[in-house]
C-alpha cells in the first residue's frame, strides 16, 4: 500500500511539472551558458583542424623528403640534423603508408545506390541503367554503353571473334 501511494504521489509530482515545462519558443530562445575560455579553445581547435585539412599527404612526403635533404647537407648542425633525418624518415614513411593503404575502402567496390527499383549512377561516367531483357534485333542482350577504350574494344572484338562460324 505505501509503495503505491507513493508511486502515485511521484506520478503527480511529475504532471504538475510538465504543466510548467516550457514551450518551444521558450526552449528556442534560451540560450546555452557562455564559458569563454572553452569556446575560445574550441575555435582555435576548429581553425588548426581547417588549416590543417588543407595539407595533402603528397606534400607532407615532398617535405619529409626535402627535410632528410636537408640533413644531410647541413650535417655540421650536430644533433639537430641526425634528428631531423629520423623524423624526415619516419615520416616519410608513414605518408608513403597513409598514401598506398589509405583510400582502400574509397577505391574498391563502389556502393550501388538504387532508387525506385533503378540502379542510379553520378559523375561524369554514369548512363542510364537498361533493362537485361531487352535485345538487339539479332536476339542477343544489349549491352549498356561503356566508355571505350582500347582494353574494352579488344574484349569486344575478341568476342565477336569467338562467335563467328569458321569457314
Amino acid at each position: 500500500m505505501g509503495d503505491s501511494d507513493r508511486l502515485e504521489r511521484e506520478i503527480e509530482e511529475i504532471l504538475g511539472k510538465i504543466e510548467n515545462f516550457p514551450g518551444p519558443e521558450a526552449r528556442r530562445a534560451r540560450k546555452p551558458l557562455r564559458r569563454p575560455v572553452l569556446d575560445a579553445v574550441a575555435r582555435r581547435q576548429q581553425a588548426a583542424a581547417r588549416e590543417l585539412s588543407r595539407i595533402s599527404v603528397s606534400q607532407v612526403m615532398l617535405f619529409a623528403f626535402l627535410l632528410i635533404l636537408g640533413s644531410f647537407f647541413f650535417r655540421d648542425f650536430g644533433m639537430v640534423a641526425v634528428w631531423a633525418l629520423y623524423a624526415g624518415v619516419v615520416l616519410f614513411v608513414v605518408a608513403f603508408a597513409i598514401m598506398m593503404f589509405g583510400n582502400r575502402g574509397r577505391t574498391g567496390a563502389r556502393q550501388q545506390t538504387v532508387w525506385r527499383g533503378r540502379d542510379v549512377a553520378y559523375g561524369p561516367y554514369a548512363r542510364p541503367a537498361r533493362s537485361a531483357t531487352r535485345s538487339t534485333s539479332r536476339g542477343v542482350p544489349a549491352r549498356p554503353s561503356t566508355p571505350s577504350t582500347l582494353l574494352v574494344r579488344l574484349r569486344q572484338w575478341w568476342e565477336q571473334r569467338g562467335r563467328r562460324p569458321r569457314s
